[in-house]
């Protein structure tokens, strides 16, 4: 019986097949391998960062609690030794920059600026991306008035963080401050763009109100209003600019809501107070201005116009004039403090102390002509007539319409008997005043009390042809026909005066009841007689 064995043959190793198939498994055992050993480091890169981000989590925690306790310190030098020693024992670069930031905080509290911003300086170079140290650094330069710097900071804490507020907010008030009006709106109108809020809208307000864009602030104020109806301060700011457009109740509408609201910027009340000066409602001004000073206590405006108030309304010389002298204190520069002061002590009678002021005053405005008038006639008190005259012919040679500096230099030619100056100087307020009844009637007494009688009835003539109703100028003009022994238009004229004026004047009726009597007719003389003794009792009663 045959049976048929199965007989496993041995493969050929050196077949190409199998040669092909042994280097695929060998690359494919190595390739594993490769792989397995960049899993396994991977797996080991990833276990160290994982335990490296713990132990830095662990790190900053604790260096947070340490500056937290260290800001908690009593006493800044302990402060600042904990610092230091943290700094030495610290290698991690941003943990440095947060202790070089809070030991630049230290110093800030005890007002070295310098040691402060060489710190926040530290803490950029350890961490340039951190805009915390550049915007306190521009803090500091900014309180400091080094605009550059602190510009250039904050243009670096806007680089590192596009949308940082308070940098765009800092940014445009510097360049307001160096009067960069359009460079600050338009910084203005990106923190509108960024953050659209009251806040935004009434900064920006207050941006195009310094190039008076007042349609768009004002637009801008009422936006805050409709965002947050209690801010206080976008009513002053309408308040004030109604005010400039001489819509006051309006203004006054705004200031009350303000202070209805509460928490309104305090420069409410000295705007109300100049608004009530133009209403002449002076007790309210000075109310406000009482409540402005007391808040803010280095503003010489403020007392000037308090002073202002106290002498000419309720003649309280002495009150003015120590608060122009406190205007001037805080504002040196301040001409017209100086020249209002000088008319107190001119009234005073120290006529040395008026002097100095107006120096003073014309050394800061050298082109002001009241300031000559006044000390003009300071000299002028102290005789000292050709200094006087110099001063007025200065005034008159900076505004020839200083209708004061003729009035003064005519007092002068008059007491030194220069006639045809004195007419001079009355003709040129006559063109100055063309209607003005007093100059006409002045210079007609002056003519009339130098006897020059025709010269008085052609000053009167104009005095009462501007002015019918003016009994003096009749009465006048009356005595001066009279002297002239014209005694028809004497009469008519005495007549006049005594209907221009029937119940108050005795004199009128004395003037005619003396032509009455001259020409013979003693009834009507004794009736004038009558009724001016009538009237001078009625007087003497009341």
């Amino acid at each position: 019986m045959n049976h048929n064995l199965l007989v496993w043959s041995t493969p050929d190793l050196w077949n190409p097949i199998w040669i092909v198939i042994g280097i695929g498994i060998v690359f494919a055992v190595i390739t594993l391998v490769i792989y397995a050993m960049r899993g396994i480091r991977k797996l080991i890169r990833f276990v160290r960062i994982q335990l490296q981000a713990v132990h830095n989590l662990h790190l900053y925690q604790d260096v947070g609690q340490q500056l937290d306790r260290i800001r908690k310190l009593e006493h800044s030098d302990d402060q600042l030794a904990r610092l230091n020693t943290l700094i030495a024992q610290t290698t991690d670069r941003h943990l440095l920059a947060r202790i070089h930031i809070v030991r630049a905080e230290v110093y800030e509290q005890i007002h070295q600026p310098a040691m402060a911003i060489k710190d926040y300086q530290q803490a950029i170079r350890n961490h340039p991306e951190n805009d915390i140290a550049y915007f306190a650094r521009a803090l500091l330069y900014e309180k400091d008035q080094k605009w550059d710097l602190a510009l250039r900071s904050y243009h670096q804490a806007i680089d590192r963080y596009p949308a940082h507020l308070d940098a765009y907010y800092h940014c445009c008030q510097i360049y307001f401050v160096q009067k960069d009006i359009y460079r600050s709106l338009e910084y203005a109108n990106t923190i509108v763009e960024l953050q659209p809020d009251a806040h935004a809208y009434y900064n920006r307000g207050v941006a195009y109100a310094r190039v008076d864009d007042y349609t768009q602030a004002v637009a801008d104020y009422e936006k805050t209003i409709e965002l947050d109806a209690n801010y206080a301060n976008a009513y002053v700011n309408l308040g004030i600019y109604y005010g400039k457009i001489d819509n006051k109740d309006l203004a006054l509408q705004y200031y009350q809501l303000a202070v209805e609201c509460g928490d309104y910027n305090i420069d409410m009340h000295y705007n109300r107070a100049l608004l009530y000066i133009d209403l002449q409602e002076y007790a309210l001004a000075l109310e406000d201005l009482n409540i402005y000073i007391a808040l803010e206590q280095h503003y010489g405006d403020a007392y000037y116009n308090r002073g202002w108030i106290y002498n000419e309304v309720y003649e309280r010389s002495d009150l003015a004039l120590e608060d122009y002298t406190r205007s001037i204190e805080l504002q040196p520069n301040q001409a017209r403090a100086y020249n209002n002061r000088g008319l107190i002590y001119l009234g005073r009678q120290q006529y040395d102390l008026a002097i100095q002021d107006y120096n003073i005053a014309i050394s800061f405005y050298p082109d002001t002509s009241k300031y000559y008038v006044s000390r003009g006639w300071a000299y002028q008190c102290q005789q000292e007539d050709e200094l006087a005259l110099h001063d007025y012919a200065r005034a008159l040679e900076l505004d020839e319409r200083n209708s004061q500096a003729y009035i003064n230099r005519i007092a002068l030619y008059k007491a030194k008997g220069y006639r045809s100056w004195v007419i001079h100087d009355y003709h040129r307020l006559m063109e100055i005043e063309p209607e003005a009844v007093w100059i006409y009637f002045d210079c007609s007494w002056y003519c009339l009390e130098n006897n020059d009688y025709e010269l008085t009835i052609q000053y009167l003539d104009q005095a009462v042809t501007i002015d019918p109703t003016h009994a003096l100028s009749y009465n006048n003009r009356g005595y001066a026909y009279q002297r002239l022994k014209d005694y028809d238009a004497a009469l008519a004229d005495y007549s006049k005066a005594i209907e221009c004026d029937p119940d108050t004047n005795a004199l009128y009726y004395r003037n005619r009841s003396y032509i009455y009597d001259f020409q013979g007719e003693t009834d009507k003389a004794k009736q004038d007689w009558h009724k001016a003794d009538q009237i001078e009792q009625h007087l003497h009663l009341v």
